[in-house]
């Protein structure tokens, strides 16, 4: 008998104890948060009561779920007014601990809201969970509103998965009081509690209740109302609230989709649920199917094309289909609607939807259920049918059915005109521009007719039918145009690193050297007569010197132009040594079908285009090129070879130009157009020499160089001249001659007799600059000729 009594002693004492361990504690039962303090600043100001606790290095706050500590990042803000907007007015008191402080100073209880204790961590980095026993905690004060939490050996710390703002736990760690921003630093806010009721609200639209939702509220405080999609509140009872009622929400509704009449219907496609699952007739069982559908279609099938015929979506309307030329029925909770004609169809209005963090979204009712995705167990017949709610499957969102053809085009209209590798029909001459007028006459009309449609939908299956191009890809020159950015590969101006620019179709620094390494299908990949080198996953890849060059290998698609271009002269993170766009830069990433950042659109580069300046009705520039030149247009090219005296250059014109030859280009327009190819010219003779990189010119090496520019003072004539002090570089893809072993501090160009004067140093394609005295030490603006004048410290004749 005794030993009963014990065992039913000892077992009435566990159920406390489980009892206990879960349920709530009475100080939280049916409250809210009220009030939402400031944090404290002090120990004098840590009183017992209910406190929110902010991580302040996570930035995330602490819950107790269940028994567990995690840290929420449900405010991502540092921002007062953001917390106590979240806070004030919550019913989820998990956030909620009461500190209640000993009789020795500085030491509390944290209690959570299962009536548990923040518990005596033990072990380094351990995750803590509310315990039954209480437990004093010593509070410090590290600074601001910063204040560490200590038990017997550690203090509290936050861990999270991934950096600030991200779900974690609350875990014990530091030993030593850890810093003001730490991880370890924790502030309290100070909120009171106060009871909840009941509160209904109805959003109301022109006397329609499109939703009605119920939930817990603080009282003594006015009601807030949630947003829900297709909804704009304008208005509702914002007294404050101490008990259970109605509140009327009254809002305004905008559809993505019109009403329309069976003579004149304004088609859609309806998705039901998630995914893709839209709303098809399916004629052979006179049903309404739901089946996924792509919403990059070349055109998108009648079947899933959808009108509401009627005169308001929130009173009456009926679903046509345009394909049955039928109407669908809802016959009931848990049956599939079914294809019919219009006396027995069903007549339905629009409701909101329950589902909030979404965009568009709706419901159709009948006013005894819902429209609803449903896959019935054991029947494999996916399709429309009624529920009780309007949650996740009963909720429709809508697309135009000119939407599909041009999502599908999407995929082709942004490929750059000559791009290699993709299908046949768009290598062809104009058939890509007459896709892209097409595309435009459809995207941008907000009603595109029926013939705009019909023309993007011909030409997309011209692309859908048409073979995959035969590329025969060899060494030679391309650009190469990113699939996200839609920008060009290109070096950053007096840097080697690689970035993407855009409108770079005609630059030098857009120019790829795909070089064969011998073996078939790899190749070096040169810019600016640079190699680019080998990978590293996520780092930026550099231009260097042919002992740091890479080996890619280039994989062209069967069924768009996405190249993917990958660096293997390592196996290490292979995966991850694709060319690839981050930030801008070209760094190594890995390329799957969705990541269109390591995708590359290959151009041939066929030619490039240089800015000229103009001078008294001509105009000028140089080049100096990695690449050869077989034709110039827009221009004549001529190099340079200083005479016996080295005071001027004597220049002969070239019809094409070897590659790392500098050259002065002379023209009319403001641009030359160079064709890159095979040189024919042989030059003897040319002491023009470049850079194909910026050099960058101060005190030490100024006296090196002579730029080419125009004359400063009245902007008549052209020559090369020394860099004067306001000069930080000479540009890429530049002429100028080598200083070190001449005298004069300009040089004379003579074309056949026809000599450039040169009466004072010019300000040109580098901005030199120098003036020019006579004996006397005065400045001459226009020497005179025959007469001696000095500049840049020397003497020369005019």
């Amino acid at each position: 008998m005794r030993k009963i009594t014990f065992l039913l002693t000892l077992l009435a004492m566990v159920v406390c104890n489980v009892r206990s361990a879960f349920a709530d504690d009475a100080k939280w039962t049916d409250k809210g948060i009220a009030t939402f303090g400031e944090a404290v600043t002090s120990l004098d100001n840590l009183n017992d009561g209910f406190y929110v606790l902010r991580n302040v290095g996570r930035k995330t706050f602490v819950k107790a779920e269940g028994e567990a500590l995690k840290l929420k990042p449900v405010v991502k803000s540092t921002n007062f007014n953001d917390f106590k907007n979240f806070f004030q007015g919550n019913t989820d008191v998990a956030y909620v601990f009461y500190l209640k402080k000993s009789a020795t100073g500085g030491k509390y209880t944290i209690q959570g809201k299962t009536g548990n204790y923040v518990p005596n961590s033990t072990r380094k980095d351990e995750s803590l969970s509310l315990n039954a026993t209480e437990y004093e905690y010593t509070i410090e004060h590290i600074g601001g509103s910063s204040f560490g939490l200590k038990s017997d050996t550690y203090y509290l710390d936050g861990k999270a998965y991934d950096g600030n703002y991200m779900e974690g736990s609350v875990v014990s760690y530091n030993e030593t009081l850890p810093g003001e921003n730490s991880n370890g630093a924790y502030q309290l806010y100070p909120v009171t509690l106060d009871a909840t009721c009941t509160v209904n609200f109805k959003y109301t639209v022109n006397n329609h209740v499109v939703f009605a939702t119920s939930k817990k509220v603080v009282t003594n405080l006015a009601p807030s109302a949630d947003n829900y999609p297709c909804l704009t509140i304008t208005g509702y009872n914002k007294d404050v609230i101490t008990e259970g009622g109605d509140v009327v929400v009254n809002c305004t509704m905008t559809l993505p989709f019109e009403v329309s009449s069976i003579e004149s219907p304004k088609y859609y496609a309806i998705k039901l649920h998630t995914g893709n699952r839209m709303m098809v007739a399916d004629e052979a069982n006179s049903e309404v199917a739901c089946y996924d559908v792509s919403t990059s279609l070349v055109e998108l099938p009648e079947q899933n094309q959808w009108a509401f015929i009627g005169t308001d979506a929130l009173e009456s309307f009926k679903l046509y289909n345009k394909a049955a030329k039928k109407y669908l029925k809802s016959s009931g909770s848990g049956t599939i609607a079914t294809l019919v004609d219009e006396a027995e169809a069903s007549t339905f209005h629009v409701m909101a939807t329950q589902v909030q963090n979404m965009t568009n979204g709706f419901c159709i009712s009948n006013s005894s259920y819902y429209l609803n995705y449903q896959n019935p167990e054991g029947t494999n017949k996916p399709g429309v049918y009624g529920y009780a709610y309007p949650d996740q499957g009963s909720t429709c969102t809508i697309f135009t059915p000119a939407s599909f053809p041009l999502n599908y085009a999407n995929d082709w209209v942004n490929v750059p005109e000559g791009a290699i590798g993709g299908k046949a029909y768009l290598e062809t001459a104009g058939n890509l521009t007459a896709l892209k007028n097409a595309y435009n006459a459809v995207k941008n009309n907000a009603n595109p007719t029926e013939e705009e449609i019909s023309a993007l939908v011909t030409i997309n299956k011209a692309i859908d039918a048409s073979e995959a191009s035969k590329v025969t890809f060899k060494e030679g020159y391309y650009r190469l145009v990113n699939r996200k950015d839609h920008n060009f590969l290109h070096i950053v101006e007096g840097n080697n690193i690689m970035n993407t620019q855009e409108a770079k179709d005609k630059a030098v620094g857009s120019v790829v050297y795909f070089k064969s390494t011998g073996e078939e299908g790899k190749y070096n990949l040169m810019m600016e007569g640079m190699y680019l080198g080998t990978v590293a996953k996520s780092q930026n890849i550099v231009l260097g010197n042919e002992g740091s060059k890479g080996t890619y290998s280039v994989v062209f698609p069967t069924t768009d132009f996405a190249t993917k271009i990958q660096e293997i002269s390592t196996d290490n993170e292979k995966n991850y040594h694709y060319l690839h766009v981050n930030g801008g830069n070209a760094v190594g990433w890995e390329a799957g079908e969705g990541a269109p950042a390591s995708h590359w659109y290959v151009v041939p580069a066929t030619d490039i285009e240089v800015d000229m300046n103009t001078v008294e009705g001509k105009s000028y520039a140089t080049a100096y090129l990695p690449f050869a030149v077989s034709s110039v247009s827009g221009a004549e090219a001529y190099t340079g070879a200083l005479n016996v005296t080295k005071d001027q250059l004597d220049m002969t014109k070239v019809e094409s130009v070897p590659a790392n030859q500098g050259v002065v280009l002379v023209g009319t327009g403001n641009k030359a157009t160079l064709t890159i190819g095979e040189a024919t010219a042989n030059i003897a003779s040319n002491d023009l020499v470049g850079t194909n990189t910026k050099v960058t010119v101060n005190n030490a090496n100024r006296a090196n160089y002579l730029v080419f520019g125009k004359n400063k003072d009245n902007a008549s004539e052209v020559g090369f001249f020394k860099p004067s002090a306001t000069v930080a570089s000479i540009p890429a893809n530049k002429a100028y001659l080598n200083a070190s072993a001449l005298t004069p501090g300009a040089i004379v160009m003579n074309f056949g007799g026809n000599v450039t004067g040169v009466n004072t140093v010019v300000l040109g394609e580098n901005g030199v600059n120098a003036p020019v005295y006579d004996l006397s030490g005065r400045r001459v603006v226009a020497p005179v000729k025959g007469g001696v004048y000095i500049q840049n410290g020397k003497k020369f004749i005019k």
